[in-house]
């Protein structure tokens, strides 16, 4: 009599998996601008910028981050000559941040070379077939307001 052992990864929580995943796509984010010096939570603030999220409390709230963490991670990038602080004309105790050249040529990088690299990666052990069927289902697990187009 022949038995079988389950494999350890079908053992494992659907949540878990999907943290996994997230830990493996930020590792590899983070390996992949490791040579321009940030991190991958500071790449995450840059695409939220170059997405439109001008407002520290709007990315905060993106990433579910703590608003502590949130201004430290700004004033490094200030330094870093990533972004810019700027005040709200409208209301003077609110920052803007917006993208200097350095920080938009990486979100550029990113959306034309990187992000095809790092999918790449992140799905090497899947077929195409398997990768449509991944994104299908992702989009379908999802609300609409998460997959309708990003600014």
């Amino acid at each position: 009599m022949t038995t079988h052992t389950q494999s350890p990864a079908k053992n494992l929580h659907l949540g878990l998996l999907f943290h996994l995943t997230n830990q493996f796509k930020d590792q590899l984010i983070g390996h992949y601008f490791s040579g321009a010096g940030i991190t991958a939570p500071q790449f995450k603030v840059l695409i939220n910028i170059y997405k439109g999220n001008t407002s520290p409390a709007e990315i905060c709230k993106s990433l579910l981050m703590d608003t502590g963490a949130m201004s430290r991670m700004v004033e490094r990038m200030v330094k870093s000559g990533l972004i810019e602080r700027h005040r709200n004309a409208q209301d003077k105790r609110q920052v803007i941040l917006a993208l200097t050249e350095k920080g938009q040529s990486l979100c550029n990088t990113f959306q034309n070379e990187a992000l095809n690299t790092i999918l790449a990666e992140l799905t090497a052990r899947l077929t195409a077939e398997e990768s449509q069927q991944l994104q299908a289902l992702i989009i379908k697990m999802l609300p609409d307001e998460y997959t309708a187009p990003h600014r």
